[in-house]
């Protein structure tokens, strides 16, 4: 909820930074044999795309020479612009105060992994502007992708689980295919590209391209094995090598999207999705920790968890718990030091991608006319409350890295608002120009960052938590696995079969003793239960967002 009024407001975007001059022939022949030029979007990574690849009526784009394929596809190396100063490139006329967006995403990434990933600390946190309190109300990997390419809850945009009826690729299809954050972004002028990760379910059984994206590579193959991975390559499918890291691939492709779109009049938003630091497949489909690129297999053979001596690691009190928590798997520390460090070596690939992503941007004159957002679509637990995995209704599995920098944005600034995940693409399309006619349409859900950002607003700390399902009985019984809200200093859940938990962060920060039966809090767990009710089924900014409930009670 914004609490600070709005009106009179005026957008503040810095004019473009540099103005590139046009080069005469001998330049113009080096940077046409050296990358794609021209055209409406970005040639395929492989060369001869078919049809399928770069849109009709694309005649005359050059693309990669046709006789090298990209080192990561297993052939020659693909030429890349390190040596072309920035006034050599051509010329991008002014694009109407808009700025170009890149959003680089993890998986599964925790808030406190962030301190090994030195590179984006500098070039995006210290950049810019910091989010500590920024959560994802559906810690799942496809409703999280699914509130990114909508700035919608799941009861609004059909995404609640992985699978099953509410869940996958298809199901957010049904419900979104020809409106969606790809699509708004399009339609306001930008060019789009997605590169990465996707939704679950996608390619499946009939994987249709999502509308909207100009440049359209989802892997499509061995997406959890991280090497030999197969990138949809808009339309012309490209395998990886085997020893090739699919961060590092997803790297160089944002590289190539960015210095393709630079020289073009239309602004840029561009999708960079990594798999890290998911779990990982064998071939056996057997689960395990996250490979890193070999350069990085070394790394961190001493470092120790920085969550080794938190009370709910090392004395999980689980009596007052679900039994779905109950029931985990549980993981000793050892196993847990094991899976940490595989982890955030994992993570060094996505930071030096961030950091080349960054070089790209500052080489062809884009980045200070560039928003670049980083975060992970969901937190994770690490041993606390005994278990490893996410998709739970605790701080550890909600909390996300979130950084910006870009036009408008002071370096050096840290916000305590609770961000969260649906407030991205209201946040973009401000950016775009095009929020309020996508809100006239009764989509998004979320705030625009943009106010806060600049110290004019503040947000609601009262947010709609929620998993899904795709088992029936639950579905039937409540629809949901579990729902709750978030305040800045409760948290409070239901489960699908009426179990309810509340915690008091002020005093029980790591949510080990359950308060739902405790009388000095029925008074709490009353409000609490009807800033829920409030919340369960809202749709849109006024009912999602901005709802006055007051400051947060005490306990008597």
């Amino acid at each position: 909820m914004h609490l600070a009024p709005r009106t009179g407001m005026r957008r503040r975007v810095a004019p473009r930074a540099v103005v590139r001059a046009v080069v005469g022939t001998v330049v113009g022949a080096l940077l046409v044999s050296s990358c794609a030029v021209g055209g409406a979007e970005p040639a395929p990574a492989q060369a001869g795309a078919a049809a399928g690849g770069p849109r009709a009526g694309a005649a005359g784009v050059a693309g990669p020479s046709s006789d090298a394929r990209p080192a990561w596809a297993g052939g020659g190396a693909r030429p890349v612009l390190t040596h072309v100063s920035r006034a050599m490139l051509p010329t991008a006329p002014a694009r109407g105060g808009r700025p170009n967006i890149l959003l680089i995403t993890a998986d599964d990434q925790t808030d406190t992994e962030m301190r090994w990933m030195p590179r984006t600390r500098r070039l995006l946190t210290r950049a810019g502007i910091d989010f500590p309190d920024a959560v994802n109300p559906h810690p799942l990997c496809c409703p999280a992708r699914a509130e990114i390419l909508t700035g919608e809850y799941a009861q609004n945009n059909g995404v609640r689980h992985n699978t099953g009826r509410f869940g996958g690729y298809e199901t957010f299809m049904r419900h979104n295919a020809t409106s969606n954050l790809a699509t708004w972004m399009r339609g306001a002028g930008y060019r789009t590209a997605l590169v990465g990760k996707m939704m679950n379910g996608y390619p499946g059984r009939n994987a249709r391209r999502m509308p909207g994206w100009d440049f359209w590579s989802p892997i499509s193959g061995g997406i959890y094995d991280y090497f030999g991975s197969t990138f949809v390559n808009n339309g012309d499918p490209l395998t990886t090598s085997r020893s090739t890291h699919s961060s590092d691939v997803i790297s160089r492709e944002t590289v190539r999207l960015i210095t393709t779109y630079a020289r073009q009049r239309k602004p840029f938003f561009i999708w960079a999705s990594h798999v890290g630091p998911h779990d990982a497949t064998d071939r056996r489909g057997r689960w395990g920790p996250p490979p890193a690129a070999a350069r990085h297999a070394g790394l961190f053979r001493r470092t120790l968890p920085p969550n080794r001596d938190k009370p709910s690691v090392t004395d999980p009190r689980l009596a007052g718990k679900p039994s779905a928590v109950k029931r985990l798997a549980r993981r000793g520390l050892a196993d847990q030091t094991v899976l940490f460090r595989h982890r955030i070596r994992n993570l060094q690939a996505i930071d030096e991608a961030n950091a080349a992503a960054i070089r790209a941007l500052r080489r062809t004159g884009e980045l200070a006319d560039t928003v670049v957002v980083y975060t992970s679509d969901n937190g994770y637990l690490l041993g606390e409350h005994g278990v490893s995995t996410k998709d739970l209704p605790y701080e550890e599995a909600l909390q996300i890295p979130l950084s910006m920098r870009g036009p408008g944005i002071k370096r050096g600034t840290r916000s305590t608002e609770t961000a969260s995940m649906v407030d991205l693409a209201p946040t973009f399309l401000d950016y775009a120009g095009v929020l309020g006619k996508v809100r006239r349409q009764g989509r998004t859900d979320g705030e625009t960052l943009r106010p806060v950002i600049a110290g004019r607003a503040r947000l609601s700390d009262t947010t709609l938590t929620q998993a899904g399902t795709a088992e029936p009985r639950k579905v039937a019984a409540f629809g949901w696995e579990w729902r709750g809200v978030r305040t800045g200093r409760y948290t409070y859940t239901r489960w699908w079969n009426g179990f309810e938990e509340l915690y008091d962060r002020d005093v029980d920060p790591y949510q080990q003793v359950n308060l739902h039966r405790d009388a000095r809090y029925a008074a709490v767990l009353g409000d609490l239960r009807s800033r829920y009710r409030r919340l369960a089924d809202c749709a849109g900014l006024e009912e999602c967002e901005r709802q006055d409930f007051g400051a947060d009670p005490t306990p008597s």
